[in-house]
């Protein structure tokens, strides 16, 4: 099915979920409030089903700075900011978490992923967290990424990067590297 096709289905199906999304928008656009944005996430995010994926797609759609209508987002997953920016055919898979982050085109991300807000979420001095000192920095995933089972992304990627099962990427990387391990690093070109 070309992208047409399969945009022209999918927005048929937003017709039907859009309604349920729309008074949690609309209070978040108007209080300005983002622990409603976070509560209406969470809640969304308990929807099973297609059902369920057509309403967190509606929601993020109306309250996100930029989501395509085609965002596919399983199960108990989230985006913790309003400030998220959702490039096409993007796929979530279930229980996995987005901060303050943009995800490129037919960025693919599988179960129980976490792409942070940076690094510096949680402030410290000496023996307590210290909540002033929070920092939320963008990450950027590029366009066509592939974030493996349990990954941790704190740093930006560029395009067609592959992160493999439980890496932590703590530092950016280029195009088409190639992720593992914790901290992450990359793997060494192949030849060809």
């Amino acid at each position: 099915m070309n992208y047409r096709t399969k945009q022209f289905f999918v927005s048929g199906f937003h017709l039907f979920t859009w309604p349920f999304a729309q008074p949690a928008s609309l209070l978040h656009k108007w209080l300005g409030s983002e622990a409603l944005f976070d509560f209406s996430a969470k809640l969304f995010s308990l929807v099973p089903g297609k059902i369920g994926q057509f309403l967190r797609a509606s929601f993020y759609m109306q309250t996100l700075s930029r989501c395509h209508a085609d965002l596919a987002i399983a199960f108990g997953s989230f985006f913790s900011h309003p400030t998220a920016r959702v490039g096409r055919s993007v796929t979530i898979g279930s229980y996995s978490i987005v901060g303050t982050a943009d995800l490129g085109d037919l960025v693919q991300i599988a179960s129980r992923v976490s792409v942070l807000s940076g690094r510096h979420q949680h402030g410290s001095s000496r023996n307590r967290l210290d909540y002033e000192s929070v920092r939320y920095s963008r990450v950027s995933v590029g366009a066509g990424c592939w974030i493996g089972e349990g990954a941790i992304v704190m740093a930006s990627l560029g395009a067609n990067c592959v992160v493999g099962a439980g890496a932590v990427v703590t530092k950016s990387f280029e195009d088409n590297a190639v992720l593992v391990g914790n901290p992450a690093c990359s793997l060494p070109k192949r030849e060809e």
